[in-house]
């Protein structure tokens, strides 16, 4: 009996640890909405740890990602239709002039706003039934086709009606120029072969992809848009059109 005393001191020894592990309570996951103030590290330890922001943003390595973004800014949908009928009345005394070489577009209307990413402004098409002579030197009812290999176009239109011809291939494609030359990824021509046509009105949104060509068919009465040009980084900002 004496020998078998240790075995079973050493028996029930083991047992009681088997026992108290078992009923030791098990640590629960976090549910959402709560949070187990234990599994965290203590907030005090980076009191004096500048804020990390994510992927590098406002970085001293960095250069800033928009140094000239604009204010706040809010435009009413009253001026923006009153901007259509302004631009339709001017586009109304026009229509008659001979032209000029230049584009059948113009601007107007309380949208003006040009940053380093993007810019931002409203246009007016005009609708003719007699040829001009376009930027490209084709006489024709419409403006030449437009491609941008350095930005997106996006628009929303905001007065009248007509239809956007998209994709395809510019025929007599040609290098829009200005007075210093040639102006890289800038063409302009007609017309568009291969392309899609979109019936667009007023409250209608049309994004463009960069490098795709695009040209206006405005109905009687013509049409304007909001539009925004968006920069892809390809080209410096002051050669997109």
């Amino acid at each position: 009996m004496k020998r078998m005393l240790p075995v079973l001191l050493i028996g029930a020894a083991l047992l009681g640890y088997v026992a108290g592990y078992a009923s030791k309570p098990v640590p629960q996951p976090v549910l959402s909405g709560h949070f187990d103030a234990s599994m965290i590290p203590n907030v005090n330890a980076q009191e004096h740890q500048d804020e990390v922001m994510p992927f590098g943003f406002n970085s001293p390595k960095e250069p800033p990602l928009a140094p000239d973004a604009p204010p706040v800014m809010y435009w009413n949908i009253d001026d923006i239709r009153k901007a259509h009928a302004d631009m339709s009345e001017r586009a109304a005394r026009l229509v008659h002039a001979a032209g000029s070489g230049s584009s059948q577009s113009f601007g107007g209307g309380p949208v003006h706003v040009q940053t380093r990413n993007f810019s931002m402004f409203m246009l007016y098409r005009m609708y003719r039934d007699k040829p001009v002579l376009s930027l490209s030197k084709v006489n024709s009812v419409l403006d030449d086709a437009e491609q941008h290999a350095g930005a997106y176009d996006f628009y929303i239109f905001t007065g009248g009606t007509g239809e956007m011809i998209l994709g395809g291939k510019i025929a007599n494609r040609q290098n829009l120029q200005d007075k210093d030359g040639i102006i890289p990824g800038e063409y302009r021509g007609q017309p568009v072969v291969g392309a899609q046509t979109y019936k667009v009105k007023a409250g209608d949104w049309l994004l463009i992809p960069p490098d795709t060509p695009h040209q206006p068919k405005p109905d009687p009465g013509g049409f304007s848009y909001f539009i925004m040009k968006i920069n892809v980084g390809v080209y410096p900002w002051s050669l997109i059109r």
